[in-house]
């Protein structure tokens, strides 16, 4: 097995120091702000990439304020003619992956569950993590609906699940 030493510098938000970053995340960023200015992203791919060279061989700092690093993206946006996307560009963090069967498996009961989840994310967003993306939704809805299989409660477990997390994304962003 080959390891490549990963030269990018933390990101630092709130008490949280992020090392888990990439090119589809600043991607997603700077496309998210060309959606919201209601403009078209040229070469959304290469300022990604262009973003994470600077990062990795140029960058001084062994770690960047999450802030300062949106700042000087968006002063590079302008000077490249992409004022409007600047403007819009909307501080984020790395998505956190939250592994919502692990969390199912120590509280199994929905009651519970809901509270432990509704706790870690309160736990996260103090320390300044606002992005999310769970894994294992319908693993843990049936475990919740204590279902081996795909059936009428699991569904319904399923859909009051699905319509938990959009509530919470939506309150985080």
């Amino acid at each position: 097995m080959i390891a490549f030493k990963n030269n990018r510098p933390l990101l630092q938000t709130g008490h949280c120091v992020i090392s888990d970053y990439d090119a589809g995340w600043l991607e997603s960023v700077l496309q998210q702000a060309a959606d919201s200015a209601g403009v078209k992203l040229p070469f959304r791919e290469e300022i990604a990439r262009a973003i994470l060279l600077y990062l990795e061989e140029k960058c001084p700092l062994h770690a960047v304020p999450l802030d300062y690093l949106f700042q000087r993206i968006a002063r590079m946006l302008r000077q490249a003619g992409l004022p409007l996307i600047a403007d819009h560009l909307r501080l984020q963090t790395p998505p956190v992956v939250i592994d919502l069967r692990a969390l199912a498996e120590q509280s199994p009961l929905p009651l519970f569950f809901y509270s432990e989840l509704e706790q870690h994310l309160a736990q996260l967003r103090r320390m300044g993590l606002t992005t999310y993306e769970f894994a294992g939704i319908e693993s843990c809805s049936k475990l919740l609906g204590d279902r081996q299989r795909l059936c009428p409660t699991q569904r319904r477990m399923l859909d009051e699940l699905n319509a938990f997390l959009h509530t919470h994304q939506q309150l985080a962003g």
